[in-house]
């Protein structure tokens, strides 16, 4: 039987900035297309900072199982999701010192076979924030993929990284499904809105609505866990109709020199 994640859609949750929440973006995602019926997989690919299964608030650190027969990995359940993570083989407090190829050949192994995952609609991958070696060939193991959703804070500094990680993907010539502004704005207990970062906003979808770029949601802060599933419902929609997209060079090229403006804007302002 062949137990590759070819027969199943496959997603990056992607950002070359790191905190900006991708892993908490995954599985709320998971939720959200499970709530409509799919069944989801989930694999944590950052080999050196798994942090998939505290997202998924487990509070012991899961076991993955083994098939000696079939020699293959199998994923754990919680809540109807199935989930892998490097940190389920190796423990989560050892610092990972792998050397690059070591990495990358441990991460060939969970993206081509060696993982007996069920019957999935979607396989969504939580990425490290990077542009390395791993990463160039996580891309090219998945020659089926899907596509990537892109997760950013609309915040300056996050921003900076947001033109790197759309030229990143254009030059790997990877779909794009569309953009999660995670933590855009701040919402109170008692319901009152405000901007909870020190460094200026940007307008992140209004650059890529001018660059075909899908809004897929705006998530808010906050410790509001119903509104939270309802605005990943609302994402889960938008993800469902989106067809995604490999920007043309010239459309990448306009888009880094678009936001590297604003940006400079921005920082005027500031000062």
């Amino acid at each position: 039987m062949d137990y590759t994640i070819s027969n199943m859609k496959t997603v990056i949750i992607v950002s070359l900035k790191g905190g900006t929440g991708k892993s908490t973006t995954t599985v709320q995602l998971a939720k959200a297309l499970q709530r409509k019926g799919n069944k989801i997989g989930l694999l944590d690919v950052d080999v050196t900072a798994p942090t998939l299964h505290k997202a998924l608030g487990m509070a012991e650190l899961p076991r993955w199982g083994k098939d000696s027969v079939a020699e293959v990995v199998l994923p754990f359940q919680v809540d109807g999701l199935y989930g892998l993570t490097m940190a389920s083989h190796f423990g989560e407090n050892p610092a990972v010192l792998w050397d690059e190829p070591t990495l990358i050949h441990a991460m060939k192994q969970l993206v081509t076979g060696v993982v007996q995952w069920p019957e999935l609609d979607y396989l969504l991958l939580d990425s490290p924030p990077s542009s390395s070696g791993f990463m160039q060939a996580l891309y090219d193991y998945l020659p089926d993929l899907y596509g990537v959703v892109l997760v950013f804070q609309p915040t300056a500094i996050a921003a900076a990284d947001f033109p790197r990680t759309i030229n990143f993907l254009e030059r790997k010539r990877v779909p794009i499904i569309g953009l999660v502004t995670n933590m855009g704005r701040c919402i109170s207990p008692s319901g009152e809105e405000f901007w909870p970062f020190i460094s200026p906003k940007v307008d992140l979808a209004s650059i890529c609505k001018k660059y075909g770029i899908a809004i897929l949601g705006d998530i808010p802060l906050t410790p509001d866990e119903r509104l939270i599933a309802a605005e990943f419902d609302e994402v889960a929609n938008n993800f469902e109709k989106v067809r995604p997209r490999i920007l043309e060079p010239n459309i990448a090229i306009k888009l880094y020199k678009d936001l590297k403006r604003r940006l400079l804007k921005v920082a005027v302002r500031s000062l």
